[in-house]
């Protein structure tokens, strides 16, 4: 580790106290620009609302207050939402219908919904100064927003369009999809940027395309009076004239500096640079004239971070993946497990549920995140809202498809990369935003995508493996506990695809076997399901192995993209919820998973037609079994339970290919007094009962004397129950049960 020097973190400090005196509200009523506030990530930041404020509008005018209440893994509750004007309350708000929203310069408010986050979907609510819900609008793959100037239309981007919502009029016009966009501060122009193109709109009608050769566009601004357009890269900055759309002017940055964010106000071209070296980063403000020369440089906001020797060994571990540290300081810690990858995922109620596509670990808010391995940014982009920024670092720089670790949910104005950087293991990337009022979270996961820039818009976010098993160390001492599935089973068994219960001690048919488990990982409170789980099937009582030890299930699937609305039916094949075994609630630090081992044909890929499976008791002579279970998590630690059952198939005939008994009837059934059984075929050999604990209760022996006769037993010195009958004639067997009244 390299420590950070006494005199760096003096600077630090006296850059803090030079720079972090922010604009509070604006006192005044019409829309004015406070001027460019840059954060230490060189991004353009609204003013800081103070502390009474959460957020506030890009002039400072407006602000507003809320409460967080209930979360999810990718959603909350925002409650008791409150907008002023110049500290004036204009309304309030119960609730919002969204997780996140944006202020605009003229009061009105996107709310930002995800509930449909698992399907891409996402639904934006348009409130106007007063509160009213002005429209909605519904996107799929949406990672592009953001009001005008005048903040009297919303701009989402999607991948077939950009949209421009007027929100006085509630038409929308389409645009051609970007990944950056910009109005002219009189809103007369827009222009967008796309992989080296500018495109130029004025009056919604189309000007231009231009081409700029810079690949990762990172913003763009345009300006009415000064007639100029300006696109920035990570070292470059070009100006076009708007006449006759010719190139006018260029700038570049040196060495450690980058281009992150462009703005124009009151004739300033104004461009937020970061300067990032030595666990220093600093965000700067240049000024240009309209040809792009520079005319002015300021320091405006600065932050120290620390800085590792970049000395992990990444080797090929026991579970035969690439090893990598944790992305948290200390790297060689096992980190709070909030949610596990595949976790079954709910509302609390059997209404619906989906799996959990990555994992989610818990964290202090602000927690500095860092690169667990070294790569090349592939994107930068949030799906709904300032809460859900998010970066994925590849090792490849590739056109083609490649592997990557995306990191979610981090504060857009500590983020330090952007797309096509290359950052080394260790490197700081930025800052978990407030997930809850008291703790953030990361959503973790390696993803597969192609191109040199992934974007959201082709559900090629493919999900590659379990990221706990690679994270090193996996260390933990805590091993699964298989609790009761029910007062009287330790498992619960249902018809194949149903929900009907089967008796243990009466199973027929084609049957799921569904365990109720739990894990823990580390010191985490979060309840996780078992990462692996097996089942092997014994005869009894001579305990011999009908069935060897077969996977169930392990929680280590690969997905071809990372989220869909068919999560719900691949959820359903790892676990089981109706009206009393609903699915866990985020929330809960106690949660119940009920997992189906036999939806599995005994490798580890996830397929829907595998719901067709399950052990098919008719295979099998009816009679008593014991069924083992066992439940283990990443680390190596395994518990195991067992269950002795029956099936009862009226399948005393099974193996009679091979058997001298040819037919065996029992009757009556249930019994009173005396039972007795009908034997073709059977001149030697023996009948054994056993009580439902395999206890050997009586036994008769076939003689010739009984052959083409009844043989009876009294029943009378037997409890109320089931009991099993073994049938052995020369090294063969067949069995069956019967009831006691």
């Amino acid at each position: 580790m390299k420590n950070i020097s006494a005199a760096t973190f003096a600077l630090s400090i006296t850059f803090a106290l030079l720079f972090s005196s922010y604009p509070t509200i604006a006192q005044n009523t019409g829309v004015s620009d406070p001027g460019p506030i840059v954060s230490f990530n060189g991004k353009f930041m609204n003013p800081e609302p103070g502390q009474y404020y959460r957020s506030c509008s890009g002039n400072g005018l407006f602000a507003a207050t809320y409460d967080i209440g209930l979360v999810t893994d990718e959603n909350r509750e925002l409650k008791n939402f409150k907008l002023y004007k110049n500290d004036e309350l204009l309304y309030t708000l119960s609730k919002l219908p969204g997780a996140d929203f944006y202020i605009s310069n003229s009061g009105y408010v996107a709310v930002m919904n995800m509930d449909l986050h698992f399907q891409q979907i996402l639904t934006i609510y348009l409130l106007d100064p007063q509160g009213n819900q002005v429209s909605n609008h519904t996107y799929r793959y949406a990672s592009v927003f953001g009001f005008s100037p005048l903040g009297n239309k919303f701009v989402a981007g999607t991948d077939a369009f950009l949209n421009i919502i007027d929100l006085d009029s509630g038409t929308a016009e389409k645009m051609a999809p970007c990944s950056q966009f910009a109005f002219s501060q009189d809103e007369t122009y827009l222009v967008t940027a796309w992989e080296g193109m500018m495109t130029i709109y004025r009056n919604n009608q189309l000007e231009a395309t231009l081409q700029t050769d810079l690949f990762y566009p990172r913003a763009v601004a345009v300006s009415s009076d000064l007639h100029q357009a300006f696109v920035i890269g990570k070292k470059n900055m070009k100006c076009f004239d708007l006449e006759n759309f010719s190139l006018t002017g260029t700038a570049t940055l040196s060495e450690n500096l980058s281009y992150r964010d462009l703005k124009i106000s009151d004739g300033q071209i104004y461009a937020g640079v970061h300067y990032r070296k030595d666990g220093i980063s600093k965000g700067l403000l240049y000024t240009y004239d309209k040809d792009a020369v520079l005319t002015g440089r300021e320091e405006k906001a600065i932050k120290t971070y620390q800085t590792f020797e970049n000395s992990y060994k990444s080797n090929k571990n026991s579970n035969n993946y690439e090893s990598i540290p944790w992305p948290f300081v200390p790297f060689d810690e096992v980190h709070k497990v909030w949610n596990h990858y595949e976790q079954h995922m709910g509302d609390g109620t059997d209404y619906w549920a989906y799996l959990h596509q990555g994992l989610d670990l818990e964290t202090p808010i602000a927690e500095p995140t860092y690169a667990v391995q070294a790569g090349y940014v592939k994107l930068v982009l949030t799906i709904g809202g300032d809460i859900y920024w998010r970066v994925a670092v590849s090792p490849e720089q590739s056109s083609g498809y490649s592997d990557g670790w995306l990191y979610a949910h981090l504060i857009p104005s500590s983020i330090q990369v952007d797309v096509g950087d290359y950052v080394e293991l260790h490197d700081y990337l930025g800052d978990i935003i407030a997930w809850t009022s008291d703790w953030g979270h990361i959503h973790f996961v390696n993803i597969h995508d192609h191109g040199e820039i992934w974007y959201y818009n082709d559900d090629e976010w493919g999900i590659n493996f379990n990221p706990l098993l690679a994270l090193d160390p996996i260390t933990d001492d805590v091993a699964p506990e298989i609790y009761d599935f029910s007062g009287s089973s330790k498992f619960g068994f249902l018809v194949n695809q149903g929900y009907s219960f089967l008796d243990p001690m009466a199973l027929s048919g084609d049957v799921d076997i569904i365990a109720r488990i739990s894990d823990f990982h580390g010191d985490s409170e979060w309840e996780q399901p078992a990462f692996k789980t097996y089942y092997q099937l014994n005869k009894l009582p001579e305990n011999t192995v009908i069935i060897p030890k077969t996977l169930g299930q392990i929680l280590n699937h690969t997905y071809p993209m990372y989220n869909s609305g068919f999560y719900e039916s691949y959820a359903s094949i790892l676990y089981f919820k109706d009206n009393s075994h609903p699915s866990p609630p985020w929330m809960n630090t106690s949660r119940d998973y009920y997992q189906i081992l036999t939806n599995n044909n005994g490798d580890s890929i996830i397929d829907l037609s595998e719901a067709n499976l399950a052990l098919n008791t008719d295979n099998y002579a009816d009679g008593m079994y014991r069924l083992y279970v066992e439940a283990w998590d990443e680390f190596g630690n395994m518990a195991i339970d067992s269950q002795d059952i029956v099936f009862d198939n009226f399948n005393t005939g099974v193996g009679s290919q091979t058997s001298p008994v040819s037919k065996v009837i029992c009757f009556p059934n249930p019994v009173n007094d005396v039972v007795s059984f009908r034997l073709n075929g059977v001149n030697q050999g023996s009948i054994k009962i056993y009580d439902a604990a395999m206890r050997l209760m009586d036994e008769i022996t076939i003689s010739e004397f009984n052959t083409g006769k009844d043989i009876t037993l009294c029943t009378e010195g037997l409890s109320p129950g089931i009991y099993l009958y073994n049938i052995e004639t020369a090294g063969k067997s067949v069995a069956g049960k019967f009831v006691k009244k």
